[in-house]
């Protein structure tokens, strides 16, 4: 799960760095901005869970796990008897998602390991669901994982992809222009990384995905975040510190003009006076996108 590639940054997907709600990520554990979008979007967390259907008792797999924050959420849906894997390929971040994810509540069981959507381990047919939170766009062979995650599935099982910000999100009120111009850069900077496909339209392209996996009954529902002054410390954090420091960052300068750049500086730095979280009146919206599909 990653926080980079579109306004949602997050992923996606802990706090250990120092740093206060102002400063820049600088050289804190990628785990820090994942954990900050997690935190952001947990209220609505419990609605979104509970619109994949999880139920008590089964077991299910977390693929790209992240900070490890909606194993546990999940784990703690499923409940008594309950178990969820997450998994993540770097080692570094499974220990991280263990530290930061802690034990559930409810007695739902939870644990985390080293593992490739791509390439998975798991016996066919071994888990009831499997969850995929803001880390779909990332895969390449986006088939590939899907066929792996139909095959550890059982017959009749879910499998849940959430996307943050299919449809553009909204933290320039009042800069419609510009906020347009730094998606468009952020388009082309995600380019290579999808081999020649952004993060946007790959999240956008995710339906067919599932259906081209063989996939059925696929259902997709967004909700809308929405934020206003006074921010609470989580969403302050998460803006302004990945959205406007990390995301909006020295990574899109060269793609944005000097006009571009310099105003961008203006409203999104942290020691700007006219940082557009300052104004008494900021607002913000923010869509999540499920998208679930069923193993035949």
């Amino acid at each position: 799960m990653s926080p980079g590639g579109g306004h949602g940054g997050g992923g996606g997907h802990g706090a250990h760095g120092a740093h206060g709600h102002g400063a820049p990520p600088g050289d804190e554990p990628f785990t820090a901005s994942l954990e900050r979008m997690n935190r952001f979007q947990e209220p609505l967390a419990a609605a979104i869970i509970a619109e994949c259907g999880v139920p008590r008792g089964s077991r299910g797999l977390d693929v790209g796990c992240g900070a490890g924050l909606w194993t546990r959420w999940l784990a703690e849906a499923v409940g008594t008897g309950g178990h969820v894997l997450g998994l993540e390929p770097d080692p570094k971040r499974v220990v991280a998602a263990k530290e930061l994810a802690g034990t559930p509540s409810g007695g739902g069981a939870i644990a985390f390991d080293v593992g490739d959507a791509t390439a998975l381990t798991l016996a066919s047919a071994s888990v009831d669901w499997a969850w995929l939170g803001d880390v779909l766009h990332h895969v390449v062979d986006t088939a590939a994982a899907l066929r792996e995650l139909r095959r550890v599935v059982r017959p009749g099982g879910r499998i849940a992809v959430k996307e943050s910000q299919v449809p553009a999100a909204m933290f320039l009120p009042g800069q419609p222009e510009l906020e347009r111009r730094i998606q468009v850069a952020e388009i082309q900077r995600t380019l290579d990384e999808g081999a020649g496909r952004s993060f946007q339209e790959r999240r956008q392209t995710t339906p067919g995905a599932l259906r081209a996996a063989g996939l059925e009954d696929v259902a997709i529902r967004t909700w809308v975040l929405q934020r206003r002054a006074p921010l609470a410390p989580a969403d302050q954090d998460y803006i302004q510190r990945t959205v406007f420091s990390r995301n909006w960052g020295e990574r899109l300068r060269p793609l944005l003009s000097a006009d571009d750049w310099a105003l961008r500086t203006a409203v999104c730095d942290a020691e700007s006076p006219d940082n557009a979280l300052r104004r008494p009146d900021y607002w913000c919206l923010y869509p999540i996108t499920l998208f679930v599909a069923r193993v035949p």
